[in-house]
Parts: structure tokens; sequence; C-alpha cells
């Protein structure tokens, strides 16, 4: 009878084993040999004015669910910049509205399953704001133009 009752419990045992290494784990990234993570809980996300002309700024506001991030003014070469750690539970999404003049775009700057597997390798995202458009990278050297401006 007691080996029943051992062998019953086993599963339990072996998931609660198996489990602790990755609930200890936390929202820490897992290293590699190569300084490289494979699991990657920490963001860092970059906006920068990359505008041809200081005449009129990028004026922003960046939130998430849980953080307003408030409102920013950023002339050539500035660079408004935050980290945070993915959501225990739900999904991480943080939103920004950039202005320019008379022309203004909303975009979601990192949205968990998205922008978070692109800059796995780096730990960083990179938006650039350019007269023609916004534009987005992982290593802030190769940018792809992601959105047009509105009026």
């Amino acid at each position: 009878m007691a080996s029943s009752s051992l062998s019953a419990s086993f599963p339990l045992l072996f998931i609660l084993a198996i489990s602790y290494p990755v609930l200890a784990w936390g929202s820490k990234p897992i290293p590699f040999n190569d300084n490289k993570s494979f699991f990657c809980f920490k963001f860092r996300v970059h906006i920068i004015n990359g505008f041809s002309s200081n005449k009129n700024p990028l004026s922003l506001h960046c939130w998430s669910q849980d953080n307003d991030l408030g409102n920013h003014t950023l002339y050539i070469g500035g660079d408004f910049n935050f980290k945070f750690g993915l959501a225990s539970f739900g999904k991480t999404i943080f939103h920004c509205d950039f202005k320019w003049a008379e022309k203004h775009r909303f975009a979601n700057v990192f949205t968990d399953g998205m922008e978070s597997s692109t800059c796995c390798d780096t730990n960083s995202c990179y938006w650039k704001t350019e007269d023609d458009g916004i534009y987005f990278s992982n290593d802030n050297k190769n940018y792809i133009k992601r959105l047009d401006w509105l009026k």
C-alpha cells in the first residue's frame, strides 16, 4: 500500500523537481557559454530622433498597461529609452504616440512575441524617427522602415 502511494506521488514530485529551476530563475536570462541568452526576459527600448532639423522636435508619450512613461521632447540625436522585464502573466506591450510638427503616428514599440523575439540577441529594440517615417532595428545599425507618418 505504501509503495502505491509513493508511485502515485512520483509524477507530482517529478514535475516539481523539473519546475524548480525554472521558477528559481525568475525573470533572469539563462546564460550560455557565448554570453547569449536562450530565454530573454529583460529588454530596453530606445526611441531616437533622427530628423534632419531641430525646427520641430519629436514629442512622444509612451505607456504600457502598468506604466505611464510620460511626455518627452527629443531634439536631433536625442534618445529616450526605458528598460523593463516581461510580465509574468499576460502580455507585455508598450505603446508610443509620436508627434512631429503636423504629423503623428501611434505605434506598439514592444509587443511580447514580436519584438521580444527580434530583439532577444541584443536585449534592445531601437526606433528611429526620420523625415519620411519611423524605422526599427535590433542593433542600432541596420534599420528597416516600419511606419509612415500620418497627417
